[in-house]
């Protein structure tokens, strides 16, 4: 029997025509476990009013700290493991609330903490201002939600965005600390979308500069100076967060992942995946199940 991540559509209450729901944080996730490893088929921002516990991201640890947001994105691996005193709120979107799809794709590829596995998915806020700020657009989100006003989903769409905005502005000076760099380049979004489209097939830097119609140094020095990463980090990075998901949630041998990977030789494959994780297929494989089980 094959082993799989538990992929949640809308389960929450809402109106089927929407395509949105705000819950309380301490009444959410009634329908499921979301102690365990899970994915969902939309959006979900967190806003925990307290602190205490963890949050797991593809398989990387937050804690949960007072005034965070945190940001899911379809198809993302996430457990919550919140204290019980911990409480907040919980709203969840399809792409599709946005009333026009092509801009709201376009509105969702600009905020770099939707959709992008190399960007974190954590805003914290640190002053009292931000916090006002926040708390009083989810106020007017969860007011709208709750009324039975004429024009109520182009409303809540507007204040969504609002919030996103919003939480766009105070999540980039935090991203950049300590680092001086700007928002990223078009030619980085771009990249990063060829590489979440076309990993399994294409694995050089020079591949992917020959479809943007760059050179493979500029490209580089782009992304570097963008992200302070090489541009081959970013499509091994990406290769690896897929593989990890695969080597949890199937049954598949690690020959039919490197299969599925596009790898010929598994034993490359398996060096590759050491190098840049730290254990092996089979020692990941073992550990994270032992974690979740």
């Amino acid at each position: 029997m094959t082993k799989h991540i538990p992929s949640f559509d809308f389960t929450k209450k809402l109106e089927d025509s929407l395509g949105f729901s705000l819950t309380k944080l301490e009444e959410s996730y009634s329908g499921y476990n979301a102690r365990k490893p899970h994915r969902h088929k939309y959006y979900e921002v967190l806003y925990f009013n307290g602190s205490g516990g963890v949050h797991e991201i593809d398989f990387k640890s937050y804690p949960i700290k007072s005034n965070s947001i945190h940001f899911i994105s379809p198809q993302q691996v996430h457990l919550l493991q919140r204290k019980n005193n911990v409480t907040g709120t919980v709203i969840s979107f399809k792409e599709d609330f946005f009333l026009d799809p092509t801009s709201a794709i376009k509105f969702t590829d600009q905020i770099s903490f939707l959709n992008n596995p190399h960007s974190s998915p954590i805003l914290q806020l640190k002053k009292k201002e931000q916090v006002k700020e926040i708390q009083a657009l989810l106020g007017k989100i969860e007011k709208e939600y709750f009324s039975e006003h004429t024009d109520k989903h182009p409303a809540l769409a507007s204040w969504l965005k609002l919030f996103l905005i919003q939480s766009k502005r105070l999540y980039l000076p935090e991203s950049q600390t300590g680092t001086g760099r700007t928002s990223q380049s078009e030619i980085t979004r771009n990249f990063k979308k060829l590489i979440d489209k076309q990993y399994r097939k294409i694995k050089s830097v020079s591949e992917y500069a020959q479809l943007l119609n760059i050179t493979a140094g500029h490209l580089n020095d782009t992304i570097h100076k963008d992200l302070g990463k090489t541009a081959g980090e970013l499509i091994h990075d990406r290769i690896i967060l897929e593989a990890k998901r695969l080597l949890y949630h199937s049954e598949n041998s690690i020959k039919e992942i490197a299969t599925e990977l596009n790898y010929e030789d598994p034993s490359y494959f398996g060096r590759f995946f050491k190098t840049h994780s730290g254990s092996t297929p089979d020692q990941f494989r073992k550990a994270i199940r032992e974690k979740y089980q």
